[in-house]
């Protein structure tokens, strides 16, 4: 994997490394939950990622109040889950796969504790971080589960970074925190072929659009 780690999220160099690339957060539309894929939405995601990557500078992300509540709860989250997991969770930019096309944004990436030698450890671990509405988080707390609905997401993570373990949080303050550690696993390999079969359909559908979409020079 490629790991950008001193870009900041959602800054414009950020933006712009995104853009054209399918990223985690968006993997349900190319696999659903149960482990299906759904042709028919990757012709309206291929044509997004095409637009995106003629004007990288106007592919703005944009968020709502879940994702403006997840930055201002990130920080408190991140450092519950290393007080309680003993973990030191590293924030970084953006990560790709080794062909430096399909990508994710961690919450965190993971190191073991520091061994001496040379180098750098290498990562072991990733962080995905929630941080819903009390309702959502009270039923995810009961439950005891990872809610469905993030599995491409979290999956896909481990698809892109190449790693075996990845921890789910869902925080909401007043609340307890859940914690999950999630393992590579069937439905991961299921994604990953996913994600290629994608990469395939966007290559051959972007060679197609762009000449209809730019005017030739």
């Amino acid at each position: 994997m490629i790991v950008y780690e001193h870009i900041e999220q959602r800054s414009d160099e950020w933006q712009r490394l995104r853009a054209g690339r399918p990223t985690a957060s968006q993997f349900s539309r190319i696999i659903t939950p149960g482990g299906k894929t759904n042709p028919s939405s990757w012709a309206k995601y291929a044509l997004e990622l095409t637009a995106e990557s003629i004007r990288p500078d106007e592919a703005g992300w944009t968020g709502n109040r879940h994702t403006e509540r997840g930055n201002e709860l990130e920080a408190d989250a991140r450092a519950a889950f290393e007080q309680r997991m003993g973990l030191e969770a590293f924030e970084v930019g953006f990560v790709t796969r080794a062909d430096g096309v399909i990508g994710c944004s961690p919450d965190a990436l993971i190191r073991p504790p520091y061994s001496g030698g040379d180098g750098a450890p290498a990562w072991v671990a990733g962080l995905e971080i929630k941080c819903p509405s009390p309702k959502v988080h009270a039923a995810t707390l009961i439950e005891g589960e990872m809610p469905a609905e993030h599995l491409p997401q979290v999956h896909g993570s481990m698809a892109v970074t190449g790693l075996d373990w990845w921890y789910f949080v869902s925080y909401c303050p007043g609340f307890r925190m859940v914690i999950k550690r999630v393992q590579r696993n069937d439905y991961t390999a299921k994604v990953e072929k996913a994600l290629d079969d994608f990469l395939a359909f966007y290559r051959e559908r972007r060679a197609e659009l762009l000449p209809r979409l730019v005017e030739a020079k």
